[in-house]
């Protein structure tokens, strides 16, 4: 939607009220991660719905992939703590939005505290009064053992640190058009 401020106040409180349940929809997907509420993980998801990582690393494709992908996933770990920050949402419509997720994650894998800086770059649609994730996109800062992060996490490169998977190049900052302009000007 271009232009807001043509928008009845009927509109705009449509509008208001529709943003505040897109951001429950996030916050129900980082406690239901953390509860291991699979059942409410689905039902968060369209059936078409897609959940991936930025560098194709990992990419499910429709609600029972995504299902799958958690069912299994999240058995391995241990507790889990997934707290978004800031949420930027734009409407296409009245039933289609896209948004942008600032949001942390403190992980228990293979017997270490992981910490992850990220982005999700998501994508919703509106299904019988139910806003869904159509697109769940997620671009990683760092992702590490807690006490590498403290150390000096954000000043190395690949901090992408995946348990079993070494080190890796990460989504953000360094892969955004931005960036790379200012590291030649």
């Amino acid at each position: 939607m271009n232009d807001e401020s043509a928008l009845t106040i009927e509109e705009r409180i449509y509008f208001i009220e529709q943003r505040e349940k897109i951001r429950e929809l996030v916050c129900d997907y980082s406690m239901a991660v953390d509860d291991r509420d699979i059942d409410t993980i689905a039902n968060l998801f369209t059936e078409d719905g897609v959940f991936a990582h930025a560098d194709g690393t990992a990419a499910m494709e429709s609600r029972q992939e995504i299902v799958d992908f958690y069912d299994g996933r999240l058995g391995s770990m241990g507790a889990t703590y997934h707290f978004p920050h800031g949420h930027k949402i734009t409407f296409v419509d009245e039933t289609h939005a896209s948004g942008i997720v600032l949001a942390h994650a403190e992980l228990s894998q293979e017997g270490k505290t992981y910490y992850t800086g990220l982005r999700y770059m998501d994508n919703y649609r509106k299904e019988d009064s139910q806003w869904r994730f159509t697109e769940r996109l997620l671009k990683f800062v760092f992702f590490m053992p807690m006490e590498e992060w403290a150390k000096d996490g954000m000043a190395q490169q690949n901090r992408k640190r995946f348990p079993g998977e070494g080190q890796l190049p990460t989504d953000l900052p360094e892969m955004q058009p931005t960036w790379i302009a200012a590291q030649k000007g």
